[in-house]
């Protein structure tokens, strides 16, 4: 009776051990039959008891479970998990550390070759970027990353290495996005914008030393590709009112790109900012060269010619009294420089009718001139009238 019942024991274990496997079993026939929610509830329940829990095929199921909610389009089953691409990556992490022998390694790769071939895996990462949940983005495009280095070691995802970088900023993972970024650069992709973001993470967490250094490093490192670089630097220069590094860069930048306007326009306006309104002219005269509807030089003209016009003005009230002569020849010089801004102005105005400073500049220019100018007279009404329509 003893041995009976020792035999009835084993035979109960032996019953409860098949039971486990056939959870597996069940699992993997669930996710055949598109039934997630049946194949989660078995995968689970096998992965906890103490005879499947330490299977290899177990977990490879489960990989294969997690794997197809996340590629269905079916709400109810997206429903069933969070984070289905990140448990069937740890489930088949578990699976291969399990498989010793690397049976199921055939299977485990056909299965990732499936995913990433299918963009469910990207398309989860695509998802969590848009509800701005970055880091399980940033989770989403490691596992494309980790997915490559199983199924093809030397293969370099350019697109995804970026993406990941991008992700992990938004996200505030910093050194994640630094090193995703520099990983880019080691591979040459986008390159000089890479350089950029690079630099403004390190301009974000104060260093500006080390956001200079990482320009500076990509003009080394991409001089074909650094135009996005210069303008970085000269973006920083004039913000930081150091003009003269800043022409530096604009004239390597106008160099690299002569048919650049804006270039030219950024140049004019920092001559201008030096005393040396000849010098800014010629720049100006470039831009508008290059393209004869840009408005920032033609209004950069008009208020050059018209802030010497204020400076003529000026001097003339310092003349003495007893000198009516020589004030009213410097009064009518300071008119005419005025009438000289005033077709720079009236084109600026053409391009953009909706200025309103442009029109206050012409307002001014009209009215002080319309005795000397009676062509002004129409001129000013019709510029007031626009005025007080714009404000």
């Amino acid at each position: 009776m003893k041995r009976l019942g020792l035999l009835l024991i084993m035979a109960a274990i032996g019953t409860s051990a098949m039971a486990q496997s056939g959870k597996v079993v069940s699992a993997s026939n669930f996710v055949k039959q598109k039934e997630f929610a049946k194949a989660k509830e078995n995968i689970e329940m096998a992965i906890q008891h103490e005879k499947t829990k330490e299977q290899a095929k177990t977990w490879m199921v489960r990989g294969d479970v997690y794997m197809g909610i996340a590629e269905s389009k079916d709400p109810n089953v997206k429903a069933l998990s969070d984070k289905p691409v990140s448990i069937a990556m740890e489930s088949y992490r578990k699976a291969m550390a399990l498989d010793t022998k690397g049976t199921l390694l055939k299977q485990i790769k056909n299965q990732l070759t499936f995913a990433s071939l299918n963009g469910v895996v990207i398309n989860a990462a695509i998802e969590f970027n848009d509800k701005e949940d970055y880091l399980s983005s940033l989770e989403c495009f490691e596992i494309s990353l980790e997915i490559d280095s199983i199924i093809e070691p030397a293969k370099k995802d350019s697109a995804i290495i970026f993406n990941a970088g991008l992700v992990a900023e938004k996200g505030h993972a910093y050194s994640k996005a630094k090193y995703y970024y520099n990983k880019a650069i080691d591979i040459h992709y986008n390159t000089g914008q890479v350089f950029v973001m690079l630099a403004n993470i390190e301009k974000t967490l104060g260093d500006t030393a080390a956001f200079l250094a990482t320009l500076e490093r990509g003009i080394e490192v991409a001089p074909d590709d650094s135009k996005a670089i210069m303008v970085e630097l000269i973006n920083h220069y004039i913000l930081n009112n150091e003009s003269d590094k800043a022409l530096d860069y604009l004239e390597q930048a106008i160099a690299k790109d002569p048919k650049n306007k804006t270039y030219f326009f950024a140049q004019g306006s920092l001559l201008d900012k030096l005393g040396k309104p000849q010098e800014a002219r010629v720049s100006y005269e470039k831009a508008i060269e290059l393209d004869e509807n840009y408005f920032d030089p033609w209004f950069n003209l008009g208020t050059q010619v018209y802030n010497q016009a204020v400076e003529i003005s000026k001097k003339a009230s310092e003349i003495p009294m007893n000198k009516p002569k020589e004030y009213d020849a410097a009064i009518k010089s300071a008119f005419d420089k005025m009438n000289e801004s005033v077709p720079f102005f009236e084109k600026a105005h053409a391009i953009n009718p909706k200025d309103v400073y442009t029109m206050q500049a012409l307002k001014e220019c009209y009215y002080k001139l319309q005795s000397s100018h009676p062509e002004y007279v129409d001129k000013y009404k019709a510029i007031n009238e626009e005025l007080s329509k714009a404000q």
